[in-house]
């Protein structure tokens, strides 16, 4: 047996020169494996603020289309409210005709409601209208209508938040513009499910993932 082993023994001895190739391969080992997570750590870094700045481009562009949609409702009507006290029904039933027709998409419509939080106009969901909405919320806990009427009171501007889709009946985040007709003390808005915004940042953020 000690005959055997010494017959091999030569084969597994490292020789000095290997040692020393050993020894100075390993900290280029190190510093390529260092490298490589730093490359990709940089890479999902910069990758995330593309991202970023993909879905805030995308939400402005959102944004911009529902201000625009308000805007261009609020001109077809405002030589209506425009000239009417804050008593006139007739003219309110006017108005609230024109807005209960302005639907869009196919989850697309015009709301209103008083400051009061009751529903004066929601042509995709008849069934809230004439109802009190005042401490309504979310599934995620926010006050929907009353936000949006404290929005209102404010002047105009945008509220974030879940809503049931017409079109399906499921839960989806939706970015709401409001605006008020203070003499009629109304908070009129519209709004647009942003589900495919969120799909598409997604589906680039596993893109990504995958390059990197």
């Amino acid at each position: 047996i000690d005959s055997v082993m010494r017959r091999f023994l030569p084969v597994f001895a490292i020789t000095y020169a290997q040692k020393l190739s050993l020894l100075a391969s390993v900290p280029l080992i190190l510093a390529v494996a260092a490298i490589a997570l730093l490359v990709a750590a940089q890479s999902r870094a910069l990758a995330e603020r593309e991202i970023a700045a993909l879905e805030k481009q995308l939400i402005e562009a959102k944004k911009a289309e529902l201000r625009n949609y308000v805007t261009q409702a609020r001109n077809g009507f405002y030589f209506i409210y425009g000239s009417a006290a804050p008593d006139d029904q007739d003219a309110k039933d006017q108005v609230k005709q024109i807005l209960s027709a302005m639907i869009y998409g196919d989850d697309g419509f015009f709301f209103v409601y008083d400051y009061d939080a009751t529903n004066l106009v929601s042509p995709r969901q008849t069934e809230r209208i004439n109802r009190n909405f005042k401490g309504e919320t979310d599934s995620e806990g926010t006050a929907v209508v009353d936000n949006l009427i404290e929005i209102a009171r404010q002047g105009d501007g945008y509220l974030t938040h879940l809503w049931a889709k017409p079109s399906t009946g499921t839960q989806a985040q939706m970015i709401t513009y409001v605006t008020s007709f203070p003499s009629w003390r109304w908070a009129v808005g519209t709004g647009v499910f942003i589900d495919d915004v969120l799909a598409n940042v997604v589906t680039a953020r596993a893109e990504v993932e995958e390059r990197i």
